[in-house]
C-alpha cells in the first residue's frame, strides 16, 4: 500500500514528451508542400496524357510507340475481335437488368 499512496502524492509535474507548437506547425507545413507536389506531379501526368492520346488517340495510352511499330494486321484483327467481344458482354448484361 505504500508504494500506491507514494505515487499518487507525487505533486512534481510530469516532463512534457510532445511535439511543442512550433514542431507542430513545421510538420503541418512539410506535409502542405508535400501535397502541393504531389498534386502539381499528377497534373502533370495527366497533361501528358491528354497530349499523347490527343496526338496518337487512344492506343498510346495502351501500348507504347515501339509495340504498336511491331504489331501486324492479324495483331490489329485479334485485338479488335476482344474489343468487340468484351462490348458485347456488357451490352448484354446491361440489357438483362
Amino acid at each position: 500500500m505504500d508504494s500506491i499512496s507514494d505515487n499518487t502524492l507525487n505533486t512534481q509535474p510530469a516532463q512534457w514528451n510532445g511535439l511543442t507548437m512550433d514542431e507542430l506547425r513545421m510538420r503541418r507545413a512539410k506535409m502542405l508542400v508535400r501535397r502541393e507536389v504531389k498534386r502539381a506531379t499528377l497534373i502533370h501526368q495527366l497533361e501528358t496524357k491528354r497530349d499523347e492520346v490527343s496526338r496518337n488517340g487512344v492506343r498510346s495510352l495502351l501500348f507504347t510507340p515501339s509495340t504498336v511499330a511491331g504489331l501486324k494486321k492479324a495483331d490489329y484483327a485479334f485485338l479488335g475481335y476482344k474489343a468487340i467481344m468484351l462490348l458485347v458482354r456488357l451490352y448484354t448484361r446491361r440489357k438483362r437488368r
